[in-house]
């Protein structure tokens, strides 16, 4: 029987059928998909690169703000409020090393029996980035900044013993100050502040306050650079304690009589019903006190002093001289 089956010839050629020709522009234009995914490569570099600027710019941001932060870390919030009573603090600490004696406390100040308007405080300070003005040199603000501390030093120092709750709890109030500025002090500079009384009236005291720096190449001298004078009056609850007799109880006097005396007064215990020690109706009263008798010539040639600066800036140059 015939096979029917076809089967191809061997000899048979093979038919191949011809790819379309592809132009040269067909070949150079990249397809929808390729555009794609370039587009979407093309944005996420682009969003890194804008997120690693974003980093930068944070990362630069945050630098700054600890520069000015270090370079203004004098004017972080309570920094006046530890500088003004950290004198408080060290004459606590040396209160408590003297065992909390009151007589050897006072005499560790060097008041007793000393001139009042020659015993005087140095605070030492430094015109810092916060404390200049656009001049690069130390503000007219900063001047009254420093004066809190250095007052604060002075009053706790050398009158401490009659501001505690436990003595005749005196407060000290200040009522004016007035300021003549003479050479600026630069910025970065070093520079000290001198507070001592110079003088007082019925009611008032005088404080004189120097500002100083160091002395110019080839001289001795420091350089004033401002002074001020702060007027201050004290008090016990709201009656004024005359300033000659605060002098005397603090133990300022020609000698040593005026602390023995102060001292008898506070010996003596308060009756019940009454609202003040002896020691403080002693300061209080109208007796004449003659204690300090030896310092009133002094004591008024320098209130004439200061009356006439405090007038205008024609008295100013007789305050260096004080």
């Amino acid at each position: 029987m015939k096979d029917i089956t076809d089967s191809p010839s061997s000899s048979s050629p093979i038919t191949r059928v011809s790819r379309p020709e592809i132009s040269l522009k067909t070949r150079l234009c990249p397809r929808p998909s390729t555009i794609a995914i370039a587009v979407l490569s093309y944005w996420f570099n682009q969003r890194n690169k804008s997120l690693q600027k974003s980093k930068l710019v944070i990362r630069l941001c945050k630098w700054i703000a600890i520069l000015i932060a270090i370079l203004n870390w004098r004017a972080v919030p309570f920094y006046w409020h530890v500088a003004t009573l950290f004198p408080i603090l060290k004459v606590k600490c040396r209160r408590w090393r003297l065992g909390s004696d009151n007589e050897a406390f006072v005499r560790s100040q060097g008041v007793i029996g000393m001139n009042p308007f020659e015993v005087r405080t140095v605070t030492k300070h430094c015109a810092t980035w916060n404390a200049c003005d656009f001049m690069m040199h130390m503000s007219n603000s900063s001047y009254a900044a420093a004066l809190d501390e250095a007052r604060c030093d002075w009053h706790v120092n050398k009158l401490g013993i009659l501001m505690r709750n436990d003595m005749e709890y005196i407060k000290v109030i200040v009522a004016s100050t007035h300021l003549a500025f003479l050479v600026e002090i630069p910025m970065l500079a070093d520079y000290e502040v001198e507070v001592r009384p110079v003088s007082w009236d019925n009611k008032w005291v005088y404080l004189l306050s120097k500002f100083t720096t160091a002395p110019p190449k080839g001289s001795t001298t420091r350089t004033l650079n401002c002074i001020s004078i702060t007027r201050t009056v004290h008090k016990i609850g709201r009656r004024t304690v005359p300033p000659a007799k605060v002098y005397a109880a603090g133990g300022f006097g020609p000698d040593e009589s005026n602390w023995h005396r102060i001292c008898k007064l506070r010996q003596e215990r308060k009756p019940m019903r009454q609202k003040l020690s002896a020691s403080q109706e002693w300061l209080l009263n109208g007796e004449p006190f003659d204690g300090m008798d030896r310092f009133e010539e002094q004591r008024q040639r320098n209130l004439e002093i200061i009356r006439f600066a405090l007038d205008g800036n024609l008295g100013v140059e007789a305050l260096k001289d004080l």
